[in-house]
């Protein structure tokens, strides 16, 4: 009985830590998904602002961003690197052509993006500080002893690189697989304690009753 009782314990004190960490990890992933979507609207302002210069000059066109589960972040990043290339070329454009950058539509399409601008800032902002705590968490004690083991991979911070061209990595978690499986390990265990403690008392009963 000692057995199972340790059994359980271990098994609530895993779900209670278990569940925290991965509250937290749900948080960065939240926090990815939304820089995700200001990306997204950052590269449709550039299109536009792209479409309204092509009569002034040659420039570089953006390809088609679609961002999907598989390659997520490689689309954001390949996003944000040719659209910040685009919106410097449209940039020159105008200063180029007095027409082009007194057109209205331009002029609100940069308003807009100066906008997105600070969006992309504090995103990445409140997605470090959830890669922070995140970390710091996993990092502590109880939570480093289980963490690697159930899939919590260190999350890694929103950067800019050396040509100012941000880069976000890939976060992916176990999603409760390892966990599924463990549990499913030490209920085994559990069984066949249980079975073997019943076994010995029904010897033990056998016993006494043929004496």
């Amino acid at each position: 009985m000692l057995i199972i009782f340790l059994l359980i314990l271990i098994l609530g004190w895993l779900f209670f830590s278990y569940n925290k960490l991965r509250g937290l990890a749900e948080n960065v992933k939240q926090k990815q998904s939304n820089i995700y979507v200001t990306i997204k609207k950052r590269h449709d302002i550039a299109q536009r602002l792209s479409d309204i210069a092509s009569s002034y000059g040659d420039h570089e066109k953006l390809t088609h961003f679609n961002i999907t589960e598989s390659d997520s972040v490689a689309s954001a990043n390949v996003a944000a690197s040719e659209t910040s290339r685009v919106i410097g070329n449209v940039q020159m454009l105008a200063n180029r052509f007095p027409d082009l950058k007194a057109n209205s539509t331009y002029q609100q399409l940069m308003v807009q993006l100066d906008e997105i601008e600070n969006t992309i800032l504090k995103r990445r902002e409140a997605y470090n500080a959830a890669v922070q705590v995140y970390n710091s968490t996993r990092g502590s004690i109880p939570h480093l002893f289980y963490a690697s083991k159930l899939g919590f991979v260190e999350a890694t911070y929103f950067e800019v690189d050396e040509n100012g061209i941000e880069q976000l990595s890939s976060f992916k978690t176990d999603d409760g697989k390892i966990l599924r499986d463990t549990m499913g390990r030490m209920a085994s265990v559990a069984t066949e304690n249980v079975k073997k403690i019943k076994g010995k008392t029904d010897n033990n009963t056998d016993e006494e009753a043929n004496q």
